[in-house]
This record gives structure tokens, sequence and C-alpha cells, in this order.
């Protein structure tokens, strides 16, 4: 007898690369994989016996004609449906829910939690404690694999957070340049808590169009509007007892925010035509915004801000950590070597110059786009300037105008003041609580707040 195993994966839409890291991801899981190449043969995939799922993208497939051709098989089958979005600010929100499709996801696309809603849709998602461990095991690789290596001061004291703000449940808040790790950073607080046998739920707030944002979030229940004939489930339930990963968090528009706010201030929502529930997630969130400014402008809600804040992590970008750049140069050459079957490269003097002198624009990510393109095009053992092909230029660099001692002194008033305001929000405004927290006295920590006009702001709180 045939067991129902095996999940069909369309070709179209995924890169090579990532197409090999999804297999070799779900047949670890114990899923046997076989592909299919175009729209005409998603029929046959799902008629297939032995198929227990079928994962489909649209990257350069019409997501209309996807959806169209996947639901005209798909009404009669038990067979699940994920369905990747490339594009989803394209698509409707009538066109994407749809009963027969039964999860989707949307750019950037993350292995990991493929494998987490696969998992959870065909009922194999255990929490055992060897999965847990193995998950540890994973982000581990990958940390070593992305952002995850460097000696920069500001980046370990970044780093050197992550167990404290792990190790409770408040929300947490992670600030960053595009490419600077935020999602690794959330991922790693999360399998380092004690929820880490629990979902780990990713969602793009900037991918979703404000008119699916409570539907995604919350789900609907069956008969919610026309054409709900089955029940969906959203995130939030999905990570019932894990974490919730807000990214861009700053996109949402206002009415998505006071939706958030709410559910952040009592933990209960409630889905599209069913009744309130209450929920055990943790949320964390990211933004590469200066949210202060958003705020100021009217962009962002106030009271959102400091429900997101209770702690926070800033991660420093890759030209503040230029000492970094060499070490992850070389372990992006090594690594790249090894996938692309190339032989090992080394940078030339010159090459170093260039990455060094660079302004990295995309961070830690481009920085790996970078080093991969040259490892596949250039020729020779050793890595030359003119083989390392940057997106931008960097800009000129800026005439000196203050003497060393007024920059050092600029800079440690703003880093004195970044860290006044936090101490002030992580201890409620409760000025003995910061003092002791920070190591001063109450009398001289209340100078330093006088010094940079916090006091009155803060203190009554």
């Amino acid at each position: 007898m045939k067991t129902y195993d095996t999940i069909q994966i369309m070709r179209d839409g995924f890169q090579p690369a990532e197409l090999e890291h999804i297999v070799a991801g779900l047949e670890a899981d114990g899923h046997p994989c076989e592909l299919f190449e175009t729209l005409a043969e998603i029929g046959t995939a799902l008629s297939n016996l032995t198929t227990a799922l079928l994962l489909a993208a649209s990257a350069t497939t019409d997501p209309t004609d996807l959806i169209d051709a996947i639901t005209s098989h798909g009404g009669e089958g038990d067979v699940p449906l994920l369905v990747y979005f490339s594009h989803l600010r394209e698509i409707s929100a009538e066109a994407v829910v749809k009963p027969e499709i039964d999860d989707f996801l949307s750019a950037p696309l993350s292995v990991a939690d493929l494998r987490l809603r696969i998992n959870r849709l065909l009922g194999r998602s255990r929490g055992r404690r060897d999965d847990v461990e193995q998950a540890r095991q994973n982000l581990l690789t990958q940390a070593a694999a992305e952002e995850f290596i460097g000696s920069a001061p500001c980046f370990l004291a970044a780093i050197k957070k992550i167990p404290d703000v792990a190790s409770c449940d408040a929300t947490a808040l992670l600030v960053g340049a595009t490419g600077t790790g935020k999602e690794l950073c959330a991922r790693a607080i999360h399998y380092l808590s004690s929820r880490a046998d629990k979902p780990f739920v990713p969602l793009n707030c900037g991918s979703v169009p404000p008119d699916l944002f409570e539907n995604e979030l919350f789900g609907h229940e069956s008969g919610a509007y026309t054409d709900a004939r089955h029940a969906h489930r959203g995130l939030i339930s999905e990570a019932e007892g894990g974490t919730l990963f807000l990214d861009e968090v700053d996109s949402l528009p206002h009415a998505s925010q006071t939706k958030l706010l709410r559910f952040l201030q009592d933990c209960q929502y409630r889905p599209l035509g069913g009744a309130y529930r209450r929920a055990n997630v943790r949320v964390i969130a990211a933004t590469n915004h200066n949210l202060h400014a958003l705020i100021q402008n009217g962009t962002f809600r106030e009271d959102l801000f400091y429900r997101l804040k209770v702690v926070s992590l800033h991660l420093p970008s890759l030209r503040e950590r230029r000492e970094d750049i060499v070490p992850l140069a070389l372990h992006f050459l090594k690594i790249s070597a090894r996938e692309y079957k190339r032989s090992a490269k080394e940078l030339s003097a010159g090459a170093v110059q260039k990455l060094v002198s660079y302004q990295w624009p995309g961070n830690v990510r481009e920085l790996e786009n970078v080093i991969r393109q040259a490892v596949v095009l250039s020729r020779g053992p050793i890595l030359r300037a003119r083989d390392l092909e940057l997106t931008s230029q960097a800009p000129a660099a800026q005439p000196i105008t203050k003497s060393l001692k007024a920059s050092k002194a600029r800079v440690i008033e703003e880093f004195e003041r970044t860290y006044l305001e936090e101490a002030l929000v992580a201890c409620a405004g409760n000025i003995s609580k910061a003092a002791r927290q920070a190591g001063k006295d109450r009398r001289t920590f209340f100078a330093l707040l006088k010094k940079y006009v916090l006091a009155p702001k803060h203190s009554a709180a």
C-alpha cells in the first residue's frame, strides 16, 4: 500500500539554490520530494496517489493564473496547498484568500519557516526536545554562515544581550538597517527561550496588502465572507505558545497598527466571523526606520511604539563594524566556493582595500552577494578588485570640520542620551531602579537626566 508522504514542488518561481535547500530540508524531515515544471502539470501532481502536499510559487507565473490552476484542481481532494508569492502586493485579497489554499508565504523566502509550515499542515510538528535541539543547531549553523561573525565591540555588545532578551517574555523591538540580521537575531532569541519547542512564525508586514493584514494575523471562520467555505488559522494561532516575528512593522498603515496595538494590550484577538480568543504568543518586531521620526510625522503610533519597545536591540550596520568586513568576506569565500563547486580563492590586497573602503548600504547581505557573484564569475585562485562588482558608489568622504575632542564628545552625548532613554523605558520611568541598573547613584543619574532634559518627560511615569 502506498503512503501519502510525497511533496510535489513546482520548479517555476524558485531559484535553483533555493530549491536545493528546500528539497534537502524537507527530505531531512522525512518528506520525499518530486519536482514538476509548469502549471499544466499541477493536475497530475495533485492526482498522484502518494502526494501529501503541493508547494507552488509565483515568481515568473501570473499569480492569478497560478491560483486559478491550483483551485481548479484542488476543490475535491484532501491535498494541502501551500503557495509562495514573491510579489504579494500585486495580488488582491480576494485572489489569495481561497478555501482551496491552505497557507501561503511571501518574499523573502525563509526555508526554516517553510519547513515549519509544511510540518504543521501535515500534522507532523511534534515539538519534541530532539527537534528543538536540532533547531538550535540549525540556527547556530545559519548564524555562522551569515551575520553572527565578527569581533567589533558594537556588534558584540548587541549579540551579548540576546540571552538576556531570550530569558524573558517581554515584547522586543529590533532596530537596524536592511541586511544587518534582524530576523536571525529574532530566531536566536526564540530558540534560546523557553518557547523554543513551539513555532517561530515570521511575517513581513511590508509584503501584506492592508486589506489582508487582519485575515493573515487573526484568520477567519467558515462563512465569514463570500467564498469562505473553510476556516483559516491566522499567524497568531499558528504561533501559539511560540514567537510571532513582525518584520518591517513600520510599514503597517494606521488601521493595522490599531488592530495590532489592541492585541498587544490584552493578548486577545478575534478571527473574522468568530469570537474573541486569548493567545499565548511572544511578539518580536523589527524595523529599519527611525520610529521616533515616524511618530513625529504622524505615520506611526506612539502608544504602539512603547508597547513594542519593552526591550530593544540595535544591530549595527556593516560600516560601523569595518573590522569585520574582511573576516566575513573570507567566510563567504569559503562557503561560496564549496556551494558552487569552485576552487578555493583568496583576496588580493586591492580587493581588501576596495571592500573596506565601500559604504555597504546593503550591509552583510550585500557583502555576501558580492562575494558569491565574484566566486562564480572570476577566474584564477585570487579575487582582485576588478572582480568585485559593487552596485552603488561609496559617497565621497566628508571633510573633517571638528576636532577629535569635539567629535568624541558628540558621540558620547548621543550614546548617553540613547542609554538614558532606554533605561527609563525599561524601568517604566522609575529613576531609582534605572540608576541602580546603570550602576550610578540616584543623584548622579538624575543630573544626567536633567542635562539631556529627560527627567520632566519620564520621571512622572
